[in-house]
């Protein structure tokens, strides 16, 4: 159990786990990097229990606690604000490890569709784009959240990492392009619907079509590869076409416009220039067997470039080419790790001169 939970108990708050957390739990679904809790307290209590709570002035919670615990007040279970969907009013019991069921939503856990209840607009599009990219639900009638007048940075990034470490991000994705949401606050993604691609390479369809498919592809729910994914194109509506490339330089172009809507939503810097790696060689797994080594180092040896060839698998089964370069890519990776680990060989293979002893007294090295 959270340590946090048991400090509320010690402190007479009775604490329980809530919205998507509870449901996570409910659903055995690995746990989101961001928590959520109901606590019966006043914030004053609440605040003599913590030292490094905050005040964070969302929609979705009274204070947080840490980085990644955001807790709602109410007098009791019964009395707490409902959310904007049934399912989101579980709780669950940490300490007893039993989920509570005070609003009798328990029906609907198991349904295939959910209804869109009133509630603000911030709450309505925060809960729906993350309630279809984590769970199985598909909200009645189609309907789509109300846009919100002012939606906090920190709300974007709060949801954006919990949409994308969904197991169908690209769900959450498409109800906020159909909001209006993507048009309204993220001009950095809005010009890939309708950024045209060759038919030849990309069926799938224009940007932000090819963009969304490359999550089918993840093998892992994991934050940096799937920001990276969401932004790795970005640099397309951008670019000019140059000597039959039709988007030259998209990459490095891409990796400035990555960075700028990162850094605007407050992620971490560490994790700004990993995704910025990423977006910035995303295009070099499809040349590395025909790239002499002195061309990729710094790059090849850096440790992200496991992930970078994540990356790359999910981009190109996105399209009609198939795993076969993705194959290809791992394999010149393997071939190089195999070389520079070799103390007879140089980067690309080749045979080192080596070094021998002279036989006799006042032996000297030379070069066979």
């Amino acid at each position: 159990m959270d340590e946090r939970f048991k400090t509320m108990a010690a402190a007479g708050i009775l604490a329980y786990e809530s919205s998507f957390t509870a449901l996570d739990a409910y659903l055995g679904i690995k746990g989101a990097p961001l928590r959520f809790a109901l606590a019966s307290s006043e914030i004053q209590d609440l605040a003599k229990a913590f030292d490094e709570i905050e005040y964070p002035g969302i929609d979705y919670a009274d204070a947080s606690v840490g980085s990644d615990l955001y807790i709602r007040l109410a007098d009791s279970p019964k009395t707490a604000e409902h959310a904007a969907f049934t399912q989101l009013d579980l709780l669950r019991d940490p300490g007893r490890d039993v989920f509570l069921d005070p609003k009798d939503v328990y029906s609907s856990l198991r349904s295939s569709t959910t209804a869109l209840r009133p509630a603000s607009a911030e709450k309505q599009t925060f809960e729906a784009a993350i309630l279809v990219s984590r769970y199985p639900y598909a909200i009645e009638s189609d309907a789509l959240p109300a846009l919100p007048r002012d939606f906090t940075p920190r709300s974007q990034r709060d949801m954006l990492v919990l949409i994308l470490t969904g197991a169908t991000p690209e769900r959450g994705l498409e109800l906020l392009r159909r909001a209006g949401f993507v048009d309204a606050y993220w001009p950095e993604l809005a010009s890939l619907p309708g950024t045209g691609q060759s038919k030849e390479f990309h069926p799938e369809g224009d940007a932000w079509a090819h963009t969304l498919e490359t999550f089918r592809y993840r093998k892992a729910a994991d934050l940096g590869l799937s920001l990276a994914l969401l932004l790795h194109d970005t640099g397309k509506p951008r670019a000019e076409e140059s000597e039959g490339r039709k988007f030259d330089r998209h990459a490095e172009i891409g990796r400035s416009v990555a960075e700028r809507f990162m850094r605007r939503l407050g992620f971490a810097q560490s994790l700004i220039e990993d995704v910025s790696f990423l977006v910035r060689y995303h295009m070099m797994p499809a040349a590395l067997p025909r790239l002499p080594a002195n061309r990729v180092e710094g790059v090849i040896d850096d440790k992200r470039f496991p992930i970078l060839l994540e990356l790359y698998k999910c981009d190109e089964l996105s399209t009609f080419r198939g795993p076969d370069g993705y194959y290809e890519a791992c394999a010149a990776y393997k071939a190089w790790l195999k070389n520079v680990r070799n103390p007879w060989r140089n980067a690309e293979g080749k045979k080192l001169a080596r070094m021998y002893l002279e036989p006799g007294p006042g032996r000297q090295f030379s070069r066979r």
